[in-house]
């Protein structure tokens, strides 16, 4: 079925196939160079227990949202070695938002005590653009003029609250043929962002793209501008997609008049999930 979302661009999403029900979480991923240590996993609660046994908490120099931040910290290293690999630019950070706080890139928490987070309801990140709410137990992606980023803050204690916080500076280009993890901050699994467009001044692009899932989900797609054209928040075309346990395949055609565009491919996996995204591939 074709889509006309705008004068821009008309989407034809031509199906998934399951190309292989094997789950490989482990190959091709990169280790975390710092925290090298620390078990190579997708999702943060897979390697605080092994934190929380080795460096164990005492109640003065080491306290539990230590493992907590450590943990995102470990897993979203790693999502940037392996996004900066495609030769690109993601800034991570994870730390008690009260003291010592949070900041990345242009992205910074506002430091507060946890109670006040948690009786809100919510963390403040502020940025260039504004102020955005992060929930308490929950994340947020933004995407607005030039910015994307996201943040998450799965645990507000009396004084500490933790929060991780990502920020896409300069976009992994299509096609890509390194495998990049979407990196889970205690089941809050984040987006990635991909450049992607014709290899020639063409008017149809075909996308396809393969992602490994340990469980059956459905994967939120969105087609955005281009940052350095101020146009991130305008969704060019979204959908949903139906992806089985193993290694998925699915493909899109799109065209434009006189040139199929270049969009932002937004890939946002179902929380508590571990997903890696295998390729994208374009043709021609």
């Amino acid at each position: 079925m074709v889509k006309v979302y705008s004068p821009r661009i008309r989407v034809e999403f031509k199906g998934v196939t399951l190309k292989s029900p094997d789950v490989d979480l482990q190959t091709g991923l990169m280790k975390p160079r710092t925290l090298f240590w620390v078990r190579n996993v997708i999702d943060s609660r897979r390697a605080y227990e092994q934190i929380a046994t080795e460096v164990p908490a005492d109640g003065a120099e080491v306290v539990p949202w230590m493992h907590y931040a450590t943990a995102d910290l470990a897993v979203f290293e790693a999502m940037a070695e392996e996004y900066h690999r495609a030769g690109s630019g993601l800034l991570y950070a994870s730390d008690d938002a009260y003291i010592p706080g949070v900041r990345v890139g242009s992205l910074i928490a506002k430091s507060e005590l946890g109670s006040v987070v948690s009786q809100r309801g919510y963390g403040i990140v502020s940025t260039p653009y504004g102020d955005f709410r992060v929930p308490r137990g929950g994340k947020v992606t933004i995407a607005t003029k030039d910015l994307l980023a996201w943040a998450a803050l799965p645990i507000a204690y009396s004084v500490q609250w933790l929060l991780t916080l990502l920020q896409w500076t300069d976009l992994a280009k299509a096609p890509i043929s390194e495998r990049i993890r979407f990196g889970s901050s205690n089941g809050l699994v984040a987006p990635n962002f991909f450049k992607v467009g014709p290899r020639a001044p063409l008017p149809f692009n075909i996308m396809k793209v393969g992602i490994t899932t340990n469980k059956p989900q459905k994967m939120q797609i969105k087609g955005r501008g281009l940052p350095g054209q101020g146009s991130v928040d305008e969704v060019l075309f979204e959908d949903e997609i139906e992806l089985d346990e193993g290694q998925n395949e699915f493909i899109y055609y799109y065209w434009g008049f006189p040139v199929a565009p270049t969009i932002t491919l937004e890939l946002q996996p179902e929380d508590n999930t571990e997903t890696v995204l295998d390729y994208i591939d374009l043709i021609p």
